[in-house]
């Protein structure tokens, strides 16, 4: 796709794929491509590889590298493939982004650097965007999620990035809704918001998000997308209901349980997730039966 369709595309639900591994702790490549395949006709906007919960953190890059080229050989436009390439150094950064554009990611996902938080200030973090964005042709998209790396970019910062012809979004993953609606105000009108806490979600479209990134689209895309269709057809009764339905995959599943959570859902709703890369560990049979009832309590009654 060309930029402007890229730009024009970035709307909607977006899982982060988890990554599975084998027994012997290694990327499944076969299972990887499998869940992909699954989400094909769901109407996803498409998919973050190498994100929060694909456990970027804990993957080299030569396994971010590969896991691009799977995905790039079973998603297919308008669908976008949007890559985690953020690292702590801007030049490793800048780098990593563009082995993966060279392997087919459509725009990219660069979370705040941290390791030196207390140093990642307005001016630290508008010139590292920016030599970013200078330096690569696809959408760039900020990423804060500071409930993990403890650093929060205001939203004059935001306000003013988003004036950069090629910082495209932001994915905000904070739950904060007043701050997406601050954002939202300061940002140029052809920005795109995408939240990542499905508890604001419905709230933060009718603000002005395009979409959400979001960690119950991997193992409930269908209820997701329902949401975000009924959203956009004006259908707001029904989208309220569908956030309801979702809000226990969050309190009940993401929230308590993180990417151990996600993955044993997957696993239950006849997807590849598997265990967690160490240290994180795999959910105990009480855990998982918590996740099963929740995974119920969402889909009682429904029809897909």
């Amino acid at each position: 796709m060309t930029q402007k369709q890229i730009m024009a595309n970035l709307k909607g639900i977006f899982p982060p794929v988890v990554t599975p591994f084998n027994r012997g702790g290694d990327v499944d490549e076969g299972r990887f491509r499998e869940n992909l395949r699954k989400y094909a006709g769901v109407g996803l906007g498409g998919i973050v590889v190498t994100g929060s919960t694909g456990e970027a953190p804990y993957l080299t890059e030569r396994e971010r590298l590969r896991l691009v080229e799977l995905a790039r050989e079973v998603v297919r436009p308008p669908e976008v493939m949007i890559v985690g390439t953020g690292l702590e150094g801007t030049r490793e950064t800048l780098r990593l982004s563009r082995e993966v554009i060279a392997r087919g990611a459509d725009a990219l996902l660069i979370v705040t650097p941290n390791y030196y938080k207390s140093k990642m200030d307005a001016t630290a973090l508008s010139a590292h965007y920016r030599a970013l964005a200078d330096g690569v042709r696809r959408p760039v998209l900020i990423y804060s999620i500071p409930q993990f790396t403890g650093v929060h970019i205001d939203a004059a910062t935001i306000g003013v990035l988003s004036r950069h012809p090629n910082i495209a979004g932001l994915k905000e993953s904070s739950g904060n809704l007043a701050f997406v609606r601050e954002v939202l105000r300061k940002v140029k009108p052809s920005f795109r918001v995408l939240v990542g806490s499905v508890q604001i979600v419905l709230d933060s479209l009718r603000a002005g998000a395009t979409g959400a990134v979001l960690g119950q689209a991997n193992f409930a895309p269908e209820l997701c997308v329902g949401l975000y269709e009924a959203f956009c057809q004006g259908r707001m009764k029904a989208a309220r209901e569908l956030q309801q339905r979702l809000l226990p995959l969050a309190q009940k599943i993401s929230v308590p349980y993180g990417v151990a959570g996600v993955k044993a859902a997957l696993d239950l709703e006849g997807y590849h997730g598997g265990a967690p890369r160490s240290p994180l560990v795999p959910l105990n049979a009480a855990a998982r039966r918590a996740v099963a009832g929740a995974l119920k309590e969402a889909h009682e009654g429904l029809e897909f």
